[in-house]
């Protein structure tokens, strides 16, 4: 198979169908792509749900931080990356004593 030079419907900008595209489309019964992949990956990422990001300051070191959830909704401390790296190496979750002989 040829390779198709084909326009996008959204941006009306050219792209390129390559054969190895073309036999895997064929394969799965389904038809050419008509947006490029710019707008194909815009049109998936508006099915994602939106994310909210805040700005507040680490609880150790006071330092500027952006988040993903809410800090006032927030129980546990909020760390940088920085101070959360440091607390886990100092607070290891996998127990490291060996286990008692019987």
């Amino acid at each position: 198979m040829p390779n198709i030079i084909q326009t996008c419907a959204t941006c009306s900008k050219q792209f390129l169908i390559v054969d190895q595209e073309q036999a895997f489309l064929q394969q799965k019964g389904l038809p050419n792509p008509t947006n490029c992949p710019n707008c194909r990956q815009a049109r998936r990422l508006t099915l994602r749900g939106e994310r909210v990001l805040y700005k507040t300051v680490c609880q150790e070191c006071n330092k500027e931080i952006v988040v993903s959830y809410d800090p006032s909704k927030v129980k546990n401390k909020i760390l940088c990356r920085e101070d959360y790296d440091k607390f886990y190496e100092e607070h290891d979750p996998i127990i490291t004593d060996p286990l008692p002989e019987l």
